[in-house]
């Protein structure tokens, strides 16, 4: 469960030794971790791989969550060590929809004290300050004696937990600081929202409109497209819609250019109406998100 005020949140973090305030002036911030299939070999080495059939990107409102389970190759069937990622990067706005830097690190602070008090067991016998401060604004992991390894590092609005599955306590530090080395990024500019440059539009043309917020469509199929134009490459998009009748489907890379990427976010139409839709959209490299919001006409 995620804790609804920052009291709840200190709380559970003070019992294992975290400062009650977020309030930190760390430049850390971490990358690439979307790309992880692409790089793993190189910091891992050749017999580790991605599990791809486990490994996902999803973004949603002022949340971007990317899943990986890199499994060692050449073990007996059953003793392989396995090592669970998970990456969460909070996105929080203000009133005028510009990134919160503030807010999203307190959300960070939020997911980790879920993560923290999300077990049965007693939370100061289970977790510990961690060890791998270098690498963010702080980190817990789990205490000496557990059998399998865990680290989870905070930095700014991203939150890293690393866990080793099966038989991975004994080469687990060393592969969680090899990840943490490569991704971790210091001294490293402002994070930045994705820029929508255009859209939506029905097609790649587009319109006479950059920025419409409200699209009419007629004599459409089951199926309609919207094209956005991004000003960088993207890690995932997604869209939310209230009502069960308008569903998204699937986005796809349409066009990539030195300028920008086109996006082509596919829906399926299973009923006439107006339709307010949440179109998501997380940078491809630090997985900050943006969401905008479109109304849809389909008549």
């Amino acid at each position: 469960m995620l804790y609804a005020t920052d009291e709840d949140t200190s709380s559970v973090l003070s019992l294992v030794g975290l400062p009650e305030t977020g309030s930190t002036t760390s430049s850390v911030t971490y990358a690439n971790w979307a790309h992880l299939p692409k790089w793993i070999n190189s910091v891992l080495g050749d017999d580790w791989h991605s599990v791809a059939k486990l490994g996902y990107i999803n973004v949603t409102e002022a949340t971007t969550h990317a899943f990986w389970c890199l499994e060692r190759e050449g073990a007996e069937i059953g003793t392989s060590p396995v090592i669970s990622i998970n990456v969460h990067v909070a996105s929080q706005t203000d009133a005028n929809g510009v990134l919160d830097m503030a807010a999203s690190k307190q959300a960070a602070r939020c997911w980790l004290a879920s993560i923290i008090a999300s077990t049965s067991n007693d939370v100061k016998s289970l977790w510990i300050r961690g060890d791998h401060d270098e690498f963010g604004d702080y980190s817990v992991q789990y205490a000496e004696g557990i059998l399998h390894g865990r680290v989870v590092v905070v930095a700014g609005p991203t939150v890293v937990d690393i866990r080793g599955i099966s038989r991975t306590a004994e080469l687990f530090d060393g592969c969680a600081r090899r990840l943490l080395e490569y991704t971790v990024g210091r001294n490293s500019p402002p994070l930045t929202m994705p820029v929508i440059k255009r859209g939506p539009f029905l097609s790649m043309v587009g319109g006479n409109h950059d920025l419409p917020s409200k699209i009419l469509v007629r004599s459409v199929d089951a199926r309609l497209s919207l094209y956005f134009e991004l000003e960088r490459p993207i890690a995932a998009a997604n869209a939310t819609t209230e009502r069960s009748t308008l569903v998204f489907d699937q986005y796809v890379i349409e066009e990539v250019t030195e300028e920008s990427v086109t996006v082509k976010l596919v829906f399926m139409v299973q009923k006439l109406g107006s339709y307010i839709v949440q179109v998501h959209f997380a940078d491809s490299e630090t997985m900050i998100s943006r969401t905008q919001v479109v109304e849809i006409e389909v008549s």
